[in-house]
């Protein structure tokens, strides 16, 4: 008798184990649950819900990550639909609760119909891949409160960098021992390949290896395959560097937060952060 019960409760686990990772679709949302705790605190509308995220195309290319626990992303949880289109991000978010994580799977195809200007790398067919951990929930009361503290703390971070700003460079020029050179606009650059033939121009598509770091070494985004990057559709500093580089070069590139990501910061960049990427420029075509 034990024995026999022993193998159905196997078998019960077995099944439960294959269901946490099913991609399904549950309320037009296709989905991939990959833990979830049904004790713990739903999302609701109106919540403010924190989380960690990796974006990704169908061909798992990472376009964005935020996986630094103490700079979240964070999102209003709303009304399904509210995106403009069922299957959204924001539509995914109502499913889970505290402490969940999943995978969201959203059309391409669905977001172009929602309006938004989509960039020639995210094909129509395919999906953005959204994986996504929740570490808290708050009311908006709590949020705003939090978020005050927050503002007042950053800004008095990127003040301080911001005049520390030339003493900083000129130490990671010194520490890194390599020959940079800077144009008008303040991008520094250091060439390892000079690549051959033609440079690209404002319009055209480059496919690129890229690795973009913090001064301290850390990396807050890499490609993990060739990627198409439309010059125009970047970062000024990051598309000056491209228009500088040949089909095969390599090269550093420094660039400050006047043409990065300013006073403002985005996703992981703090405001008045200087970056480094070294880039690839493994191919280019012109622009339509």
């Amino acid at each position: 008798m034990f024995r026999k019960l022993s193998v159905v409760m196997l078998a019960a686990s077995i099944l439960v184990g294959c269901n946490k990772n099913k991609i399904e679709v549950k309320e037009g949302v296709k989905i991939q649950i990959h833990s979830h705790d049904d004790k713990a605190r739903k999302l609701k509308e109106g919540d403010i819900v924190s989380f960690l995220i990796k974006i990704k195309t169908g061909s798992d290319s990472l376009l964005q990550e935020q996986i630094d626990v103490t700079k979240p992303a964070r999102d209003m949880v709303q009304a399904a639909g509210k995106a403009g289109y069922k299957g959204s991000l924001q539509d995914g978010l109502r499913l889970l609760a505290v402490g969940d994580s999943a995978t969201i799977y959203v059309p391409v195809d669905s977001i172009s119909k929602g309006g938004q200007q989509l960039p020639p790398f995210l094909k129509k067919g395919t999906d953005i891949k959204y994986s996504v951990k929740i570490l808290k929930v708050q009311s908006k009361a709590e949020f705003d409160k939090d978020m005050a503290l927050e503002q007042t703390k950053a800004k008095t971070e990127a003040d301080a960098r911001k005049t520390q700003l030339p003493q900083m460079i000129a130490d990671y020029v010194k520490k890194t021992g390599m020959d940079f050179k800077t144009t008008a606009s303040g991008l520094m650059y250091s060439v390892k390949t000079e690549g051959n033939g033609d440079s690209p121009k404002n319009g055209d598509v480059c496919k690129c290896n890229y690795i973009g770091k913090f001064f301290d070494g850390k990396v807050f985004d890499q490609s993990k395959a060739p990627v198409d990057m439309p010059i125009g559709q970047m970062i000024p500093g990051f598309n000056e560097a491209l228009m500088m580089m040949k089909k095969g070069g390599k090269a550093t590139f420094v660039i400050p937060p006047t043409i990065g990501y300013g006073e403002q910061g985005g996703g992981p960049i703090p405001a008045n952060t200087p970056l480094v990427f070294e880039v690839e420029l493994l191919d280019f075509k012109k622009g339509q």
